[in-house]
């Protein structure tokens, strides 16, 4: 989020304070981030903790809420548990309890992770890209230890389609949009409206394909990029948990793919101590899938969520130039990848 929420820090600090027994010394956002509002938090004792606030008025924030139930006991069970020490995990409340409500929002409390982010680090060296394919590798290798039960199952989800195809017709429509930046999104989005219609169609028939995969399903992060990742003392740190799923590897596969795959490929075969087969169709459903529904979280967004002009630059700036820009570059980058597993073979 690009424009902090409307509550004072020291409304927030006092409910801070008495929901999980910390002295605040003050608070600072992070505009960072879609689903939530992000803060670190000072105390008085030199400790700092990461908070992610959201605001139970906003229908995409509250589905942000529904999903606190699947990654918060899993991650608190893998860092307590020692099964995977590198995580932001949550901090219980004074009631034993993962989050807390007030004021009409609801607050989840994490270990501040010292470091830096890797939001900007772009292209990833060597090192960088074997620790992350050593660390999905590892993550994966604890599928048996948690309870699966408690977490998202891929069904290959493509729901959002009609909400996409809904915006379409709102950009479409004879409405007068007074705001420029609404008035550049219709200009762009519909100058794309054919292709995203052939990318619609092209995701719904890679469904079909990915329903039929019968490969052993496997616990993912679920966004791996740079934002999400924490780099200090040559540790790497995984934060944002809250996309994670039980889905086939090739859900984390699809950031590294392209020229680099070959370094991460090994990395992670080499510690995941055996080889796995790699379906090319799935790369591409995961990847159309991901910019699809993005284009959709921008889209409904920026026509009847935001309510400052900030946050809609911000999302048109997302749609520009970490969307459709990057839709043409898809398939070449599929084809790399089945171009270096034939020279592996």
């Amino acid at each position: 989020m690009e424009v902090k929420y409307r509550i004072k820090d020291s409304v927030l600090a006092t409910n801070l304070d008495k929901e999980y027994g910390i002295q605040v010394e003050s608070i600072h956002f992070i505009p960072l981030g879609n689903s939530a509002y992000s803060y670190w938090v000072n105390c008085v004792n030199e400790e700092r903790y990461y908070l992610k606030l959201f605001d139970n008025q906003n229908e995409s924030q509250r589905n942000g809420i529904e999903r606190l139930q699947y990654y918060l006991h899993l991650t608190w069970k893998m860092y307590h548990q020692g099964l995977f020490r590198n995580v932001t995990h949550p901090i219980k409340n004074q009631k034993g309890i993962f989050k807390t409500s007030f004021n009409d929002i609801t607050v989840v409390l994490f270990n501040y992770i010292e470091g830096e982010s890797l939001a900007d680090a772009y292209p990833f060296s060597k090192e960088i890209l074997e620790n992350i394919a050593k660390s999905v590798a590892s993550i994966q290798l604890i599928t048996p230890l948690i309870d699966k039960a408690m977490l998202v199952t891929e069904t290959f989800d493509i729901s959002f389609e009609s909400d996409l195809e809904k915006c379409i017709a709102t950009l479409e429509s004879k409405i007068t949009f007074n705001n420029p930046i609404k008035q550049s999104l219709r200009e762009h989005v519909l100058a794309m409206k054919e292709q995203i219609i052939l990318l619609l169609n092209r995701v719904r028939k890679l469904r079909d394909v990915a329903l039929a995969d019968t490969k052993e399903k496997v616990l993912c992060h679920g966004d791996i990029w740079g934002g999400n990742l924490i780099h200090h003392e040559n540790e790497l740190y995984f934060i944002d948990w809250e996309t994670a799923i039980i889905a086939p590897p090739e859900f984390e596969m699809i950031g590294y793919i392209g020229e680099e795959f070959n370094v991460f490929f090994s990395a992670y075969e080499r510690h995941l101590g055996k080889s796995i087969t790699v379906n090319l169709d799935l790369l591409r459903f995961y990847s159309y899938r991901h910019h699809l529904r993005n284009l959709t979280h921008w889209l409904i967004n920026i026509l009847y969520r935001n309510t400052e002009e900030a946050q809609d630059k911000n999302d048109l700036e997302m749609i520009l130039y970490h969307c459709m820009n990057r839709w043409d570059s898809i398939e070449p980058r599929v084809r790399a990848v089945e171009t270096i597993l034939q020279k592996r073979i």
